[in-house]
Protein backbone atom coordinates (compact mmCIF):
# COMPACT_ATOMS: atom_id res chain seq x y z
CA UNK A 1 0.00 0.00 0.00
CA UNK A 2 2.99 2.26 0.84
CA UNK A 3 4.83 1.98 -2.11
CA UNK A 4 1.28 2.19 -4.35
CA UNK A 5 1.14 5.19 -2.38
CA UNK A 6 4.85 6.47 -3.36
CA UNK A 7 4.32 5.48 -6.93
CA UNK A 8 0.99 7.10 -7.52
CA UNK A 9 2.75 10.44 -6.16
CA UNK A 10 5.32 10.16 -8.15
CA UNK A 11 3.08 9.92 -11.18
CA UNK A 12 1.44 13.17 -10.01
CA UNK A 13 4.76 14.97 -9.97
CA UNK A 14 5.63 13.61 -13.39
CA UNK A 15 2.38 15.48 -14.70
CA UNK A 16 3.97 18.56 -13.51
CA UNK A 17 7.53 18.50 -13.65
CA UNK A 18 9.11 16.26 -16.28
CA UNK A 19 12.32 14.60 -14.90
CA UNK A 20 15.64 14.12 -16.98
CA UNK A 21 18.99 14.68 -16.92
CA UNK A 22 18.98 17.48 -19.84
CA UNK A 23 21.93 18.96 -18.54
CA UNK A 24 24.07 16.45 -19.83
CA UNK A 25 25.66 16.41 -23.38
CA UNK A 26 22.90 13.97 -25.75
CA UNK A 27 26.50 12.30 -26.92
CA UNK A 28 27.56 10.91 -23.95
CA UNK A 29 27.29 7.25 -23.27
CA UNK A 30 28.91 6.13 -20.05
CA UNK A 31 28.17 4.86 -17.08
CA UNK A 32 24.92 7.36 -16.14
CA UNK A 33 24.70 9.52 -19.47
CA UNK A 34 22.47 6.88 -21.30
CA UNK A 35 19.71 7.62 -24.08
CA UNK A 36 17.71 10.21 -23.59
CA UNK A 37 14.34 10.64 -21.28
CA UNK A 38 13.22 11.13 -18.16
CA UNK A 39 13.75 9.61 -14.95
CA UNK A 40 11.50 7.16 -13.59
CA UNK A 41 11.54 6.91 -9.80
CA UNK A 42 9.65 4.82 -7.11
CA UNK A 43 10.41 4.07 -3.64
CA UNK A 44 8.94 1.44 -0.60
CA UNK A 45 8.58 4.42 1.62
CA UNK A 46 7.63 7.71 -0.38
CA UNK A 47 8.38 10.09 -2.12
CA UNK A 48 8.55 13.87 -1.03
CA UNK A 49 8.45 17.05 -3.36
CA UNK A 50 9.68 20.18 -1.44
CA UNK A 51 8.54 22.82 -4.77
CA UNK A 52 10.53 25.59 -2.80
CA UNK A 53 13.80 23.76 -2.42
CA UNK A 54 13.21 22.26 -5.88
CA UNK A 55 14.27 18.57 -4.82
CA UNK A 56 12.80 14.96 -4.70
CA UNK A 57 13.74 12.91 -2.00
CA UNK A 58 12.76 9.32 -2.68
CA UNK A 59 13.15 7.15 0.87
CA UNK A 60 13.04 3.46 1.53
CA UNK A 61 14.46 0.83 -1.26
CA UNK A 62 14.45 4.06 -3.73
CA UNK A 63 15.47 3.67 -7.43
CA UNK A 64 16.11 5.98 -10.48
CA UNK A 65 15.87 4.56 -13.77
CA UNK A 66 16.75 5.75 -16.86
CA UNK A 67 16.75 4.30 -20.23
CA UNK A 68 19.93 0.91 -19.53
CA UNK A 69 20.86 2.43 -16.33
CA UNK A 70 19.53 1.97 -12.56
CA UNK A 71 20.59 3.79 -9.16
CA UNK A 72 19.18 2.24 -6.28
CA UNK A 73 20.04 3.23 -2.09
CA UNK A 74 17.83 3.60 0.79
CA UNK A 75 17.85 7.49 -0.43
CA UNK A 76 17.88 9.57 -3.61
CA UNK A 77 17.76 13.27 -3.33
CA UNK A 78 17.00 14.45 -6.61
CA UNK A 79 18.00 18.30 -6.98
CA UNK A 80 16.33 20.24 -10.16
CA UNK A 81 16.46 24.16 -11.51
CA UNK A 82 13.89 25.59 -13.86
CA UNK A 83 15.53 25.07 -17.16
CA UNK A 84 16.87 28.47 -19.30
CA UNK A 85 14.39 29.05 -22.01
CA UNK A 86 16.54 29.96 -24.63
CA UNK A 87 17.15 26.18 -24.53
CA UNK A 88 13.88 25.03 -24.31
CA UNK A 89 13.27 24.97 -28.03
CA UNK A 90 15.95 22.68 -28.78
CA UNK A 91 15.35 20.40 -25.73
CA UNK A 92 12.31 16.97 -26.22
CA UNK A 93 11.65 14.51 -24.33
CA UNK A 94 11.19 10.80 -25.71
CA UNK A 95 7.49 12.08 -25.71
CA UNK A 96 8.25 15.31 -27.60
CA UNK A 97 7.03 17.43 -24.56
CA UNK A 98 9.51 19.90 -23.45
CA UNK A 99 10.84 19.43 -20.01
CA UNK A 100 10.64 22.43 -17.64
CA UNK A 101 13.58 21.72 -15.35
CA UNK A 102 16.53 20.01 -15.19
CA UNK A 103 17.84 17.63 -12.95
CA UNK A 104 22.13 18.84 -11.83
CA UNK A 105 22.46 17.45 -9.28
CA UNK A 106 21.51 13.48 -7.81
CA UNK A 107 22.63 12.07 -4.10
CA UNK A 108 22.14 8.61 -3.55
CA UNK A 109 22.47 7.73 0.36
CA UNK A 110 23.00 4.08 1.71
CA UNK A 111 23.42 0.85 -0.12
CA UNK A 112 24.36 2.79 -3.38
CA UNK A 113 24.22 0.81 -6.38
CA UNK A 114 24.41 1.84 -10.16
CA UNK A 115 24.00 -0.66 -12.56
CA UNK A 116 23.96 -0.73 -16.72
CA UNK A 117 24.63 -3.50 -18.96
CA UNK A 118 28.69 -3.52 -18.71
CA UNK A 119 28.97 -1.76 -15.30
CA UNK A 120 28.61 -2.09 -11.65
CA UNK A 121 29.24 0.89 -8.75
CA UNK A 122 29.16 0.77 -5.44
CA UNK A 123 29.75 2.82 -2.39
CA UNK A 124 27.67 3.84 0.91
CA UNK A 125 27.56 7.23 -0.72
CA UNK A 126 27.33 8.73 -4.24
CA UNK A 127 26.75 12.00 -5.81
CA UNK A 128 26.32 12.71 -9.52
CA UNK A 129 27.34 15.98 -10.78
CA UNK A 130 24.84 16.15 -14.22
CA UNK A 131 26.77 19.04 -15.15
CA UNK A 132 30.29 17.75 -14.69
CA UNK A 133 29.40 13.94 -15.58
CA UNK A 134 31.10 12.75 -12.51
CA UNK A 135 30.03 10.57 -10.09
CA UNK A 136 32.39 10.05 -6.84
CA UNK A 137 31.23 7.32 -4.56
CA UNK A 138 32.55 7.48 -1.13
CA UNK A 139 32.23 5.09 2.41
CA UNK A 140 33.15 1.39 2.64
CA UNK A 141 33.26 -1.27 -0.08
CA UNK A 142 33.77 0.74 -3.12
CA UNK A 143 33.66 -1.04 -5.84
CA UNK A 144 33.10 -0.34 -9.73
CA UNK A 145 33.25 -3.81 -11.89
CA UNK A 146 33.45 -3.84 -15.39
CA UNK A 147 32.96 -7.20 -17.48
CA UNK A 148 36.39 -8.05 -17.31
CA UNK A 149 37.94 -6.00 -14.49
CA UNK A 150 37.07 -5.23 -10.38
CA UNK A 151 37.87 -1.58 -9.05
CA UNK A 152 38.33 -0.96 -5.15
CA UNK A 153 39.42 2.05 -3.57
CA UNK A 154 39.47 3.01 0.19
CA UNK A 155 39.15 6.81 0.18
CA UNK A 156 36.46 7.83 -3.02
CA UNK A 157 35.68 6.11 -6.01
CA UNK A 158 35.55 8.75 -8.89
CA UNK A 159 33.63 8.02 -12.65
CA UNK A 160 34.09 10.40 -15.14
CA UNK A 161 31.49 9.70 -17.55
CA UNK A 162 32.48 11.53 -21.02
CA UNK A 163 36.16 11.05 -20.49
CA UNK A 164 35.49 6.74 -19.65
CA UNK A 165 37.64 7.80 -16.73
CA UNK A 166 37.50 5.96 -13.52
CA UNK A 167 39.92 7.34 -10.18
CA UNK A 168 40.21 5.41 -7.30
CA UNK A 169 41.85 7.34 -4.43
CA UNK A 170 43.30 5.82 -0.80
CA UNK A 171 44.75 1.88 -2.23
CA UNK A 172 43.38 1.78 -5.08
CA UNK A 173 43.40 -1.92 -6.57
CA UNK A 174 42.19 -3.21 -10.20
CA UNK A 175 42.27 -6.70 -10.70
CA UNK A 176 42.27 -8.57 -14.04
CA UNK A 177 42.54 -12.46 -13.51
CA UNK A 178 45.77 -13.38 -12.17
CA UNK A 179 47.23 -9.56 -12.61
CA UNK A 180 46.97 -7.27 -10.00
CA UNK A 181 47.42 -3.25 -10.08
CA UNK A 182 47.97 -1.35 -6.46
CA UNK A 183 48.47 2.47 -5.94
CA UNK A 184 47.78 5.10 -3.82
CA UNK A 185 45.71 6.44 -6.85
CA UNK A 186 44.66 4.74 -9.48
CA UNK A 187 43.49 6.29 -12.92
CA UNK A 188 41.57 3.27 -14.65
CA UNK A 189 40.69 4.22 -18.96
CA UNK A 190 37.77 2.17 -19.48
CA UNK A 191 36.36 1.02 -23.42
CA UNK A 192 33.34 -0.03 -24.27
CA UNK A 193 32.61 -2.19 -26.96
CA UNK A 194 28.89 -1.89 -28.27
CA UNK A 195 29.13 -4.85 -30.38
CA UNK A 196 30.10 -7.43 -28.00
CA UNK A 197 28.18 -5.28 -24.53
CA UNK A 198 31.20 -5.35 -22.67
CA UNK A 199 33.47 -2.78 -21.09
CA UNK A 200 36.79 -3.32 -20.06
CA UNK A 201 40.01 -1.44 -18.75
CA UNK A 202 42.79 -0.65 -21.56
CA UNK A 203 45.42 1.26 -19.31
CA UNK A 204 45.99 1.82 -15.84
CA UNK A 205 47.76 4.97 -14.35
CA UNK A 206 49.30 4.86 -10.68
CA UNK A 207 50.73 7.59 -8.54
CA UNK A 208 52.42 6.18 -5.35
CA UNK A 209 53.28 3.56 -3.84
CA UNK A 210 52.92 1.52 -7.66
CA UNK A 211 52.64 -2.22 -7.61
CA UNK A 212 52.08 -4.50 -10.80
CA UNK A 213 51.79 -8.47 -9.79
CA UNK A 214 51.30 -11.70 -12.09
CA UNK A 215 51.73 -14.65 -10.51
CA UNK A 216 55.40 -15.17 -11.56
CA UNK A 217 56.36 -11.56 -11.04
CA UNK A 218 56.30 -8.91 -9.03
CA UNK A 219 57.36 -5.00 -10.78
CA UNK A 220 57.12 -1.62 -7.96
CA UNK A 221 57.72 1.72 -8.26
CA UNK A 222 57.11 5.80 -7.42
CA UNK A 223 54.70 5.77 -10.57
CA UNK A 224 53.92 3.79 -13.50
CA UNK A 225 51.69 3.50 -16.02
CA UNK A 226 50.10 -0.72 -17.14
CA UNK A 227 48.77 -0.82 -20.62
CA UNK A 228 46.66 -3.96 -20.62
CA UNK A 229 46.31 -4.29 -24.30
CA UNK A 230 50.17 -4.66 -25.18
CA UNK A 231 50.49 -6.26 -21.63
CA UNK A 232 53.72 -3.78 -21.00
CA UNK A 233 54.34 -1.89 -17.27
CA UNK A 234 56.34 1.07 -17.52
CA UNK A 235 57.34 2.68 -13.81
CA UNK A 236 59.68 5.37 -12.81
CA UNK A 237 61.67 6.04 -9.49
CA UNK A 238 62.78 3.40 -6.92
CA UNK A 239 62.00 0.77 -9.45
CA UNK A 240 62.53 -2.92 -8.16
CA UNK A 241 61.15 -5.89 -10.42
CA UNK A 242 61.34 -9.24 -8.37
CA UNK A 243 61.07 -12.63 -9.90
CA UNK A 244 61.20 -15.35 -7.16
CA UNK A 245 64.66 -14.32 -5.46
CA UNK A 246 65.51 -12.68 -8.34
CA UNK A 247 65.93 -8.85 -8.31
CA UNK A 248 66.59 -5.82 -10.76
CA UNK A 249 66.86 -2.76 -8.75
CA UNK A 250 67.15 1.09 -11.15
CA UNK A 251 65.38 4.66 -12.29
CA UNK A 252 63.17 3.38 -14.91
CA UNK A 253 61.78 -0.51 -15.72
CA UNK A 254 59.83 -1.56 -18.42
CA UNK A 255 58.20 -5.04 -17.70
CA UNK A 256 56.72 -7.18 -20.90
CA UNK A 257 54.27 -9.33 -18.53
CA UNK A 258 53.89 -11.56 -22.06
CA UNK A 259 57.06 -12.86 -22.41
CA UNK A 260 58.81 -11.95 -18.65
CA UNK A 261 61.56 -9.90 -19.90
CA UNK A 262 61.91 -6.88 -17.94
CA UNK A 263 64.62 -3.83 -19.12
CA UNK A 264 66.11 -1.19 -16.10
CA UNK A 265 67.72 1.65 -17.10
CA UNK A 266 69.04 4.36 -14.97
CA UNK A 267 68.25 8.23 -15.22
CA UNK A 268 67.98 11.33 -13.21
CA UNK A 269 65.16 11.82 -11.17
CA UNK A 270 63.34 14.77 -8.73
CA UNK A 271 66.83 16.50 -9.01
CA UNK A 272 69.21 13.89 -8.29
CA UNK A 273 71.44 12.05 -10.32
CA UNK A 274 70.85 8.73 -11.80
CA UNK A 275 71.50 5.46 -9.57
CA UNK A 276 73.51 2.81 -10.86
CA UNK A 277 71.07 0.07 -11.55
CA UNK A 278 71.52 -3.06 -9.94
CA UNK A 279 70.67 -7.18 -9.24
CA UNK A 280 70.59 -9.65 -7.62
CA UNK A 281 70.73 -13.15 -9.06
CA UNK A 282 70.05 -16.34 -6.96
CA UNK A 283 71.39 -19.35 -8.74
CA UNK A 284 68.55 -22.11 -9.69
CA UNK A 285 65.66 -20.25 -8.66
CA UNK A 286 62.51 -21.91 -10.06
CA UNK A 287 64.96 -24.71 -11.29
CA UNK A 288 64.02 -28.51 -10.04
CA UNK A 289 66.26 -29.77 -7.18
CA UNK A 290 69.00 -32.11 -8.39
CA UNK A 291 67.78 -36.08 -8.02
CA UNK A 292 68.55 -37.91 -4.94
CA UNK A 293 70.41 -40.94 -5.46
CA UNK A 294 68.45 -44.25 -5.38
CA UNK A 295 68.68 -46.09 -1.88
CA UNK A 296 70.48 -49.80 -1.53
CA UNK A 297 67.70 -52.30 -2.36
CA UNK A 298 66.80 -54.22 0.58
CA UNK A 299 69.20 -57.26 1.61
CA UNK A 300 72.13 -55.75 -0.13
CA UNK A 301 75.03 -53.62 0.74
CA UNK A 302 75.66 -50.45 -0.82
CA UNK A 303 78.49 -50.48 -3.14
CA UNK A 304 81.92 -49.16 -1.45
CA UNK A 305 83.42 -46.17 -2.77
CA UNK A 306 85.96 -47.04 -5.55
CA UNK A 307 84.70 -50.48 -6.08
Amino acid sequence: MRRGLARAGLALAGALVALGFAGAPASAQGLLNRGSGPIAIDADDGIEWRRDEKIYIATGNAKAVRGDVTVTAHRLIAYYRDRDQTRVATAKTTDGDTPATDIYRLVAEKDVVITTPTQKARGDHGVYDVDRSVLVLTGNNLILETTQDHITARDSLEYWDERKVAVARGDGVMVRADRRVQGDVLTAHIQEDKKTNESRVTEVDGFGNVRISTPSQIAQGAKGVYNLVTNIAYLVDDVRVTQGKNQLNGDYGEVNLNTNVSRMLSGPSAGRPGQRVRSLLVPNQGEPPAPSPAPPSAGRAAPRRGS
